[in-house]
């Protein structure tokens, strides 16, 4: 059956009736997301900030509460990174909010209270990759900009058939050409957040729903019964096992011990509790021994008692155990980026996954 699409290249009649078909579907379908009625560019950009791996429902009951913390860019810059990241909590990858937070403080340095208006000027601030600035730009100022995320390279892997990693090199190239063949004379704005609907709501990684798609009878990857087969990517690292010694250590008043993590890296600036993290082969005795030199590293003296819970977490190609121990701290004060918290006010200041994890699982500790 002919698709009437090419590998390599979406023609213009074909790219006039694809993009007719998707807005059509897309005015019919489109969910009503909060963030879909504002014109606020700034609105905006922290919507597509935070929809960045995070799940759609998670970021519709955080989004207005942000604003409401910090409704301009003005509010955004003047504030201290802390209280950013707490506000970030329970979204994840907090290095968005780190970026959002920078862009933020280089507008008001430069005296400026309203983003730019081009894809092209937004590239140059922080945290404003391709996607972004054209998801951005497209969106609250109507550039004429594709907008590729990872859903829509699935949408056009699969359209197309496309043999290689579409977020590398040709292929790249292909998806990127083809988004821009739909563009035409469409409103940019409904164009790819359409692009972006079809991926997240119906040309789903796993068990695409193609009964509902304006675009079968024209895919490759469906004409040939092959949906499961694209998009291609690379093979992924192997999983990588590590172990987690955990300390809960409390003060008198029930305030915990933090640990605040160092700037760069991952979850830089974050709130966890003490801890290890070794390979099976390196962990060299017991439990509390392990934790004896990570007192000694942080300048503390512990008294290790039996563990408490254990908890599973991954990050990356990393999975994770973590197990809690009851230590009684015998050090006086705390040390820099040390502190005894109330858990909540943890996690107010912002908290890894992996401690929040830990925390629900400790009741009745907390």
């Amino acid at each position: 059956m002919s698709t009437g699409v090419n590998q390599d290249r979406i023609g213009p009649r074909v790219a006039r009736a694809l993009a007719a078909d998707l807005l059509d579907w897309y005015r019919e379908q489109a969910r009503d997301l909060p963030w879909r009625h504002s014109r606020d560019p700034y609105a905006i950009w922290v919507s597509e900030v935070m929809l960045q791996q995070t799940r759609v429902e998670v970021v519709t009951g955080r989004w207005q509460a942000f604003l409401d913390r910090f409704p301009d860019i003005e509010s955004l810059a003047a504030a201290d990174d802390s209280d950013v990241l707490a506000q970030w909590a329970g979204l994840g990858y907090y290095r968005r909010a780190k970026f959002l937070h920078r862009a933020a403080t280089e507008l008001a340095d430069r005296g400026l209270r309203d983003l730019p208006r081009s894809a092209a000027e937004l590239r140059l601030l922080p945290g404003f990759g391709a996607y972004t600035a054209g998801a951005v730009a497209s969106i609250a100022f109507g550039e004429r900009v594709t907008a590729v995320d990872g859903n829509v390279e699935r949408v056009f892997a699969r359209l197309l058939a496309l043999p290689s990693d579409p977020s590398r090199g040709e292929s790249r190239r292909i998806v990127g050409d083809s988004a821009a063949a739909l563009l035409g004379r469409a409103d940019p704005k409904d164009l790819n957040q359409a692009l972006m609907e079809l991926g997240a709501t119906v040309c789903t990684p796993r068990s695409p729903r193609c009964d509902l798609c304006p675009w079968t009878a024209r895919c490759r990857a469906h004409s040939r019964d092959a949906q499961a087969d694209y998009p291609r990517r690379p093979a992924r690292k192997a999983a990588v096992d590590v172990v987690s010694f955990v300390a809960i250590a409390r003060d008198s008043a029930g305030r915990m011990l933090f640990r605040r993590r160092p700037d760069g890296g991952h979850n830089a600036r974050l709130w966890e509790l003490p801890s290890t993290a070794l390979l099976p082969h390196e962990v060299a005795g017991e439990p509390s021994a392990e934790l004896a030199v990570l007192a000694g590293e942080l300048g503390r003296k512990w008294l290790v008692h039996g563990p408490l819970v254990s908890v599973r977490h991954s990050i990356t190609h990393h999975r994770i155990r973590a197990v809690a121990h009851a230590v009684e701290d015998r050090a006086p004060g705390a040390a820099e980026d040390l502190a005894w918290l109330a858990p909540q006010e943890a996690r107010e200041r912002g908290l890894t996954a992996a401690t929040a994890k830990l925390l629900a699982a400790l009741p009745t500790l907390i």
